[in-house]
């Protein structure tokens, strides 16, 4: 079957299913979206303009992490460049679209999820993208220039359109054979179309 994620990676549980569909070997591939611009468009409200949801969806995404048994502890000082505009969250897709098209997009993908949620890598500086792609072992030293170019920017807007035309409102959702899933909390649905058991 036919398996497309749309994710961000600033979502906490787009890496949560990011990391279940690599862990049950499930041949899927991955529509990086900006989840806030879409959400803005689809007129939905994203969790950091809600206080109250960003609070909830931070104790819920870690509760849901260890009921999975996923590695989950966020990147704080990342995510607070992020959060603070100190460090524009679309950079960091538009890495993963470089990566796609310079074939290394599987390592760069876990490893950008594994950055914000489940590690300590500090994307921030030059310095720190070097050695976030020297701990993946992959020759791709054009990387962040490939980011930079405008062509990825482009790229990003087409997918989000695309996104919206398929109505999706939020991220992760998982597309399977045409039918929308949205949420990690819904993954068990795909696992149980898929027949395949998910293995803690």
């Amino acid at each position: 079957m036919k398996i497309e994620l749309f994710a961000d990676y600033r979502s906490p549980y787009s890496y949560l299913t990011n990391f279940r569909l690599r862990r049950a070997k499930v041949d899927f591939s991955v529509k990086l979206i900006d989840a806030v611009e879409v959400m803005i468009a689809v007129k939905n409200q994203p969790s950091p303009a809600c206080p109250p949801k960003a609070r909830y969806a931070a104790m819920d995404a870690a509760r849901s992490a260890a009921r999975a048994g996923v590695p989950y502890f966020p990147n704080r000082p990342l995510l607070a460049a992020v959060m603070g505009d100190a460090f524009p969250g679309s950079a960091m897709l538009r890495a993963g679209l470089a990566a796609q098209k310079l074939g290394v997009f599987s390592q760069v993908n876990d490893g950008l999820f594994r950055a914000f949620w489940a590690g300590e890598d500090s994307l921030v500086t030059s310095a720190g993208k070097q050695t976030f792609l020297d701990s993946l072992e992959i020759n791709a030293p054009t990387l962040w220039d490939e980011a930079a170019l405008a062509w990825t920017t482009d790229e990003l807007h087409k997918n989000n359109s695309e996104a919206i035309q398929k109505g999706v409102f939020g991220v992760p959702t998982t597309f399977c054979e045409g039918e929308m899933f949205f949420g990690n909390d819904r993954l068990g649905l795909v696992f149980e179309r898929l027949q395949i058991e998910e293995v803690i």
